[in-house]
């Protein structure tokens, strides 16, 4: 469930230990824990019992406390729940005396999550509430809001639905005041959900509408799939035919662009839903063939077995009561026991369709000539036998099978379970990259940073995924300020990978191995990368540009110099009226076809000239009325058209420029722009 992280973290993991770790502090350590429980708690637990010795050794309560809390986290993701509550209670007997609340709060706040996880829900609630009250105390309001949102999944879980909504809407009013656009989207499905459950139709309609908006502008599409068969059910419902067909086929067609197998299975199905729910019976019976051949194939017998159910359905409204009957058989043989009362129902549905076939046929035979009306009459008696047969079959069937129809209800309460916990592994890898998106943001340059150095800039940054390939970097060393934008391979998980990679070996070259000149940075770092990834990943790497400012210049200068260097794309400095495209080398950084070092550049400029960094997002977006890329030419000379503007400004229409040229299309790769007054 947590997987959406585990290929960053696991590796990341791999980057950290090769750092200098001789003599660790208990702070140190249970960070590490922190940073990598999730993906790899056992080696969380290590860390942990790491800690916790380590804290003994220092005298340190505070941090005992703390790593005792990581390990029975540990613990609660190994699934190991009984002795994580054991390890949470001598976490909360060392923090009791602590004179700052907040880590017993937060204590408090993990354990409940344990006690919710087992469905204690008394016991969870209680110590969410503990946890609220000190947080509400100290004014931390992040933390109390994860609180509230606990003791919301609680009364939602008790089925006290007034109280979880009171609980969420508190939440919501949070996220919204600090514009977290993830978890309101997370919010909102939770009240809709809720909604759901007290039949309240439009307002399900209403918040699972709003959830969706988000999530179509953040580009989760995993949550997209679940919202979008989400949608196509409450559309059919309102008898909504266009909007169910809409939102099934947007379910198809995001399954099948991030290639989830299972996920296009139920979309699939969802699309034969709604089919099925306007009396589109033949339609229905093709889509949901193609969600049962697509669920034999991966081998699950649990979707297989409910598509089965459906598709008989379906296929005795049709008229296919033959179909019917060999679908429902082979419903019974999957599950290996029959409901009775579901197969009584079916059964008595497809004798009651023949009955209602013969009355047809019998007041037809009114108006038909004598000679037919025998030949009707035949046809009627071969029917009449049929059903007979196919009754005695039926009835047979029930009987050897009617002794285990307790262990199917069992096995019914089981599946239902089992949907609920993918459903929740679903949202869980949607929390799981969010959490990477903020590693990411932690390693890049902040804004605050790049003020220091540079008052004067704007940073465009839209990654087309949660989390991002393109990265922007800064650091000061030696009385030089290095500013880097950089494309690395991929977009999405891989790409943010490949980022932390780079943005590790740009700050290795410099601030450990003293290289000073962007070249010969460039140059370490393509050697870094290389030695690495090893054989099956050589040409992964980065498109970059890195400057390099002396804050230090020699005084009565009236031009200055910025020293560069440039992987495949290109600084643009404009001087007035005029726009240069300053030279790069045609080459990435990392394998490929040239192998020679990289060039040090020199920008010679003149205070006020603005100068552009930029990765290829922008240029390559389709958009516009013809569905066509920007290119870099329109990008150039539109950056020519508002260089004299504030770098605010600026900012603001180049944003603008893109959500309107890109339109309702999709967003192709991740888009980094940093214009600099010089």
């Amino acid at each position: 469930m947590r997987t959406g992280l585990v290929i960053i973290l696991i590796l990341l993991s791999c980057f950290l230990k090769a750092q200098n770790s001789v003599s660790l502090s208990s702070d140190s350590l249970i960070r590490r824990a922190k940073l990598i429980y999730q993906n790899d708690p056992v080696q969380g637990f290590n860390y942990s019992k790491q800690a916790i010795e380590k804290a003994r050794q220092e005298g340190s309560e505070l941090n005992s406390g703390m790593a005792y809390e990581m390990l029975a986290i540990s613990f609660d993701y190994l699934g190991q729940l009984d002795s994580a509550l054991l390890y949470f209670d001598h976490s909360i007997e060392l923090l009791k005396n602590q004179k700052n609340k907040i880590f017993i709060a937060r204590v408090y706040t993990s354990k409940a999550n344990s006690l919710f996880l087992l469905n204690k829900n008394k016991e969870a609630l209680m110590y969410y509430t503990k946890s609220y009250e000190i947080f509400k105390a100290l004014k931390s309001q992040k933390d109390e809001t994860s609180s509230l949102m606990g003791i919301g999944n609680v009364y939602s879980n008790m089925k006290s639905y007034d109280l979880s909504l009171k609980y969420y809407d508190q939440a919501l009013a949070f996220y919204v005041e600090t514009k977290d656009s993830a978890f309101i989207s997370y919010v909102l499905t939770n009240i809709s959900e809720v909604y759901a459950a007290m039949k309240v139709f439009d307002k399900e309609l209403e918040y699972q509408r709003r959830s969706l908006s988000i999530k179509e502008k953040l580009g989760d599409d995993y949550g997209l799939v679940y919202s979008y068969t989400n949608m196509a059910g409450l559309m059919s419902r309102e008898n909504k035919k266009d909007s169910a067909l809409y939102f099934a086929d947007k379910a198809i067609a995001t399954s099948v662009k991030i290639n989830n197998q299972e996920f296009l299975a139920s979309s699939f199905q969802a699309l034969a839903d709604v089919h099925y729910h306007f009396n589109q019976y033949k339609e229905a019976v093709r889509y949901y063939q193609q969600a049962l051949d697509m669920a034999r194939k991966l081998k699950n017998s649990k979707t297989e077995s409910s598509v089965l159910k459906l598709l008989a359905d379906a296929q005795i409204k049709s008229g296919d009561h033959l179909g019917g009957s060999q679908s429902l058989l082979q419903f019974i043989a999957i599950n290996d026991s029959v409901n009775s009362v579901e197969m009584q129902r079916s059964f008595n549905e497809l004798q009651t369709q023949y009955e209602t076939d013969k009355k047809e046929k019998e007041i037809s035979l009114l108006n038909e000539r004598d000679k037919k009306r025998q030949v009707v009459i035949y046809s009627i008696i071969a029917l009449s036998l049929l059903l007979g047969l196919l009754s005695f079959v039926l009835f047979n069937r029930f009987r050897l099978k009617k002794r285990t129809a307790n262990e199917l209800e069992i096995r019914n309460t089981e599946i239902s379970k089992q949907k609920d916990i993918i459903e929740e592994k679903q949202k869980e890898i949607t929390d799981s990259i969010h959490y990477a998106k903020r590693i990411q943001n932690t390693l890049l340059a902040h804004k605050e940073f790049v003020n220091r150095f540079i008052p004067e800039n704007f940073i465009l940054f839209k990654p087309k995924d949660i989390v991002s390939g393109d990265f922007y970097w800064a650091t000061e060393y030696q009385d030089k300020f290095y500013l880097a934008v950089c494309d690395s391979t991929g977009h999405g998980v891989p790409g943010a990978f490949m980022s932390l990679l780079n943005i590790g070996f740009l700050s290795e070259a410099i601030k450990e191995k003293n290289i000073t000149r962007p070249n010969e940075i460039f140059d370490y770092v393509r050697q870094r990368l290389i030695d690495s990834i090893g054989n099956e990943g050589q040409k992964d790497g980065m498109d970059a540009i890195l400057i390099c400012i002396d804050l230090a210049p020699k005084e009565n200068q009236p031009t200055r110099t910025i020293q560069y260097a440039a992987a495949n794309n290109e600084p643009i400095l404009v001087n007035g009226n005029q726009l240069i495209e300053l030279t790069k080398d045609k080459m990435p950084v990392g394998h490929g076809e040239r192998k020679e070092n990289f060039i040090l550049h020199t920008i010679h400029y003149t205070p006020g000239d603005v100068l552009y960094l930029y990765t290829d997002g922008f240029a390559d977006q389709f958009g516009g009325p013809k569905g066509k890329k920007f290119k870099y030419k329109s990008l150039n000379n539109y950056l020519l058209s508002v260089s004299k503007m504030s770098m605010e400004e600026q900012h603001s229409k180049l944003n603008h420029l893109f959500d309107e040229w890109k339109g309702n299309l999709e967003q192709v790769d991740d888009v980094c722009i940093i214009g600099i007054k010089l």
